[in-house]
């Protein structure tokens, strides 16, 4: 599988995050590039293109993952004007890192989108010797009218006022929209270079592709079942280890036999953001616990050089999605808090991300022992104490910030859109490894059909709306149903601030789970928690308008605990950008 070092890496002021897989051995017979998809497609396919980086490294090649310009971990804006061209750039900054690790035989992947950018970008990234299209898309205008139309169908319209382009997984500016709009794969940039065109059949046979085809003097690979991992059904994205081999392989064969031995100049740290008044926002690599879960710390403004007894917020990830959470949300979260003294850390549970390696026979569990572990492991590794910690996180991520809220009794927890409210969970949501989820991105939780609902699911509706309040709650205990006062009651016990944060769907779910009569139980305990309820968006913080609302929330939620209401600083500009 290789050896997994990350670094910054381009300009200074406008640095990328690179993860460079390098042989066992640290001797090298040439370098990939990989350029992943963009939006929702880059979350699906992260882990498999890890996946196809660590067989890379098993044929003795080093491989470069990297994230674009305001994309990912990367510095810059995702919704800035030069958002294209800066995608571009990346491409050329990730093709002479590959460079200078000595490499004198460079291969450039592309996948969807990325192989359009690749391929539109190749022309500045000096001699390649072969590319792989993996599944590419041929235009940026068809590209952009795919992700438009399916935000349309599953987000409805954003607000009016803002210009920007909405798609699954961020916001485009019209200037960037329109730059996308004209890019297109020309055939003759591959001239004198090896090249793999690898589609679905169905594609294949599309006009486009066939012209594009029959223009390329290239090998082909059919892919099988490949919209399981481009475009899953499912939370968890199938991995194509079958055609990753195949690609690997085609690789492989076509790379130098001598080998080289790898240079690497590594950038553990880099200041990925500037505030309004010119002061540095600096992010850094970090491995916490004993299994070594994948983290990016982001430092306080004030902070010189160390974190210990500052203002920190712990982000969990939701689901299966890495650290970036939804649609890029910590990450932009973590910088504008850094603004107001308040350091983060987002990181990557076992199986997710950039943490452990990719398994064909072990998909990660959402649920599980596993996870538990690297939770508490996550936040005790931190250095931080209790009372200095708040946690945060979106639906699993949520019931993960209040299961480490109640163990070590943190300052406070920001729960997002928070549907598991039990503290038992039963045996079966335990040994779940592949959740149900709604048809389209960002829908929440659908009900299944008719011949698909178990008894007990039926039962539930008549129980909700029949049973008596204390018989409801004792299910909620048990880990039958979700009853938010077990959780809120719990929290009040162990004294955290809580502040629980819903978008409209996620709101008329906690209503429905009789949640408005146990909040009024709670308070009469007590309880000062709040709930903010939003007047839209999604469960999965895909929709533009609703995600807003959250960032707003949690910001305010967190700042007001720390007692950092007043606005230091105005929100961090990306530097670099215009």
């Amino acid at each position: 599988m290789g050896v997994q070092h990350s670094s910054w890496f381009g300009p200074a002021d406008a640095p990328l995050l690179a993860h460079i897989h390098v042989p066992d051995d640290g001797r090298s017979r040439g370098a990939v590039v990989l350029c992943p998809p963009l939006g929702k497609e880059h979350l699906d396919t992260y882990r498999g293109m890890k996946a196809l980086a660590e067989q890379l490294a098993d044929r003795g090649l080093t491989s470069v993952r990297f994230d674009y310009s305001g994309a990912g971990d990367s510095s810059g804006d995702q919704d800035s004007p030069d958002a294209v061209a800066a995608w571009q750039r990346s491409v050329v900054a990730a093709t002479a890192l590959a460079r200078a690790c000595e490499a004198a035989h460079i291969t450039v992947v592309g996948l969807r989108a990325g192989a359009l950018l690749a391929a539109t970008a190749l022309p500045g990234c000096g001699p390649v010797d072969a590319v792989v299209l993996w599944d590419p898309l041929l235009s940026g205008r068809s590209a952009l009218r795919e992700q438009r139309a399916l935000y349309r169908v599953t987000q409805g319209t954003d607000d009016p006022a803002d210009p920007r382009i909405s798609i699954i997984g961020g916001a485009l500016s019209p200037d960037a929209a329109h730059a996308l709009s004209t890019l297109r794969i020309d055939a003759s940039v591959f001239t004198g270079i090896r090249t793999m065109l690898a589609t679905r059949p169905a594609a294949r046979d599309t006009p486009a592709l066939s012209a594009l085809a029959d223009a390329l003097v290239c090998d082909e690979l059919p892919l099988v079942d490949h919209e399981a991992f481009t475009a899953p059904a499912a939370l968890y994205a199938d991995i194509p280890f079958g055609g990753i081999r195949e690609i690997a392989d085609w690789i492989a064969g076509g790379s130098p036999t001598d080998t080289h031995e790898v240079v690497l100049s590594l950038r553990h740290r880099a200041a990925v953001a500037t505030t309004t008044d010119g002061s540095p926002v600096y992010e850094s690599v970090e491995s916490l616990g004993p299994n070594a879960l994948f983290a990016v710390r982001t430092h306080a403004v004030e902070s010189a050089g160390s974190d210990d007894h500052r203002p920190t917020v712990l982000f969990f990830g939701t689901a299966y999605e890495h650290r970036i959470g939804p649609s890029r949300l910590w990450v932009e979260l973590a910088r504008s808090l850094a603004a107001h003294g308040v350091s983060s850390v987002r990181f990557d549970r076992t199986g997710v991300g950039d943490t452990g390696t990719v398994d064909a026979g072990r998909p990660a569990s959402l649920y599980s022992e596993v996870s538990d572990r690297d939770a508490i492991d996550a936040a005790t590794a931190l250095g931080t104490e209790p009372g200095d910690l708040i946690v945060t996180g979106l639906c699993s991520g949520a019931w993960y910030s209040s299961y480490v809220a109640l163990r070590l009794r943190t300052r406070a927890v920001v729960l997002v859109n928070m549907i598991l409210w039990s503290t038992h969970r039963r045996k079966s949501l335990r040994e779940q490894l592949r959740p149900p989820v709604p048809a389209a991105p960002g829908g929440g939780d659908r009900e299944p059909g008719p011949a698909s609902v178990p008894l007990r699911a039926r039962i539930k509706p008549f129980a909700q709306k029949h049973l008596p309040y204390p018989a409801w709650r004792l299910l909620g205990r048990l880990g039958v149903t979700q009853v938010p006062e077990v959780i809120l009651e719990a929290l009040r016990r162990a004294g955290v601030d809580v502040t629980v944060v819903l978008s409209a769907q996620d709101y008329a779910s906690f209503r429905y789970q009789r949640g408005d009569e146990g909040l009024r139980r709670v308070e009469r305990r007590g309880f000062t928690g709040r709930i903010r309820a939003g007047v839209t968006g999604d469960h999965g913080a895909y929709q533009r308008d609703g995600r807003e609302f959250l960032r707003a929330e949690i910001t305010a939620a967190v700042l007001s605990s720390f007692g950092r209401t007043d606005p230091v600083r105005e929100p961090v500009a990306e530097p670099g950008v215009s």
